[in-house]
């Protein structure tokens, strides 16, 4: 049986390109199958992200000694990806297995601008750790917790505009448009800064090396050098969420770009994998925090336990 393109438009399976044809009925059936898998894989990570971030954001609120300004960008980053998690998520499932074309829109929408707002929150912490060892002997003073606040408040502005139907960013080909030319962006802040962070580690040990050749360090130098080996490590650690962050970007990206509505041709129904390893982002970033900060894992150690002991008692 084939279906017509007006008559294909409202089917569950074909959220992503509402233009594809289906050939026969077993096409049609498979690409169903393909569509309900999607949504099972969904249904796992959202507890997984609600979790995780929730747990990071508590740790992080009753420990103020975590409260400096890269952790805040994580914390920033945390309650996008929670939102992730608690509506994007179910809102995207929603989508997929029930045609509604304002559901869709909307979907559409929220999910561009909370996953945009991830993405931005991670070009901003690669920008962070540059200028933290470019400026390392002023980096307090120039990065301060209000700023970084008030950068956050404006990254979630610009991202949630489109949420308002006065902008009229309610068609979708623009709205596509839009989030590939921001993932580039970010993408491309993102690595210019760890290009830079790299130079400028690699500069520094070379300083070391001829210093401990010429003669002795002193104190001062000592305790120096100790300050920058330490912001090296953090940027280390965000260079490890940023790779993730590009591996579960990249092929959402690609397909985009591929079957966009210029380029378009009939793409396979695989595709739609690439949300839900978009989405998957939200669940991993927790464990990354937690492998790589030692003194947030603690954090999250001793709130579980707390929470252990309430439940218990």
């Amino acid at each position: 049986m084939k279906l017509n393109q007006s008559n294909s438009t409202f089917l569950p399976w074909n959220r992503s390109v509402p233009n594809r044809n289906f050939d026969n009925e077993e096409t049609a059936n498979a690409a169903t199958t393909i569509v309900i898998m999607n949504c099972l894989l969904n249904l796992p990570l959202m507890p997984i992200a609600i979790f995780g971030n929730t747990m990071v954001l508590t740790a992080v609120v009753k420990t103020p000694l975590l409260r400096s300004p890269s952790l805040i960008l994580l914390c920033g980053l945390a309650v996008s990806d929670l939102v992730v998690g608690l509506v994007v998520q179910p809102m995207y499932i929603a989508r997929e297995l029930k045609a509604n074309v304002f559901l869709i829109k909307l979907s559409r929408t929220v999910g561009f601008a909370f996953c945009g707002i991830s993405l931005a929150t991670m070009a901003v912490i690669s920008v962070d750790r540059f200028l933290a060892l470019q400026y390392h002997m002023t980096y307090n003073t120039l990065v301060t917790t209000t700023r970084v606040q008030l950068f956050l408040m404006i990254i979630w502005f610009i991202h949630l505009l489109p949420l308002s139907t006065v902008v009229g960013f309610w068609d979708v080909p623009a709205l596509f448009t839009a989030g590939r030319i921001l993932i580039c962006v970010y993408t491309i802040a993102s690595t210019i800064s760890y290009i830079g962070i790299y130079r400028i580690v690699r500069r520094h040990q070379l300083q070391i090396l001829a210093q401990k050749q010429a003669a002795a360090l002193s104190n001062a130098e000592t305790a120096n050098n100790m300050a920058f080996v330490s912001l090296s490590k953090t940027a280390v650690n965000t260079f490890v969420f940023y790779i993730c962050t590009i591996f579960c970007y990249l092929p959402w990206f690609i397909y985009r770009i591929v079957y966009s509505d210029v380029f378009f041709t009939n793409p396979n129904t695989a595709w739609v994998f690439t949300a839900t390893l978009l989405f998957s982002n939200s669940s991993i970033n927790p464990f990354l925090y937690c492998w790589r900060l030692r003194e947030l894992r603690a954090a999250v150690k001793k709130t579980l336990k707390k929470m252990s002991c309430r439940q218990s008692s």
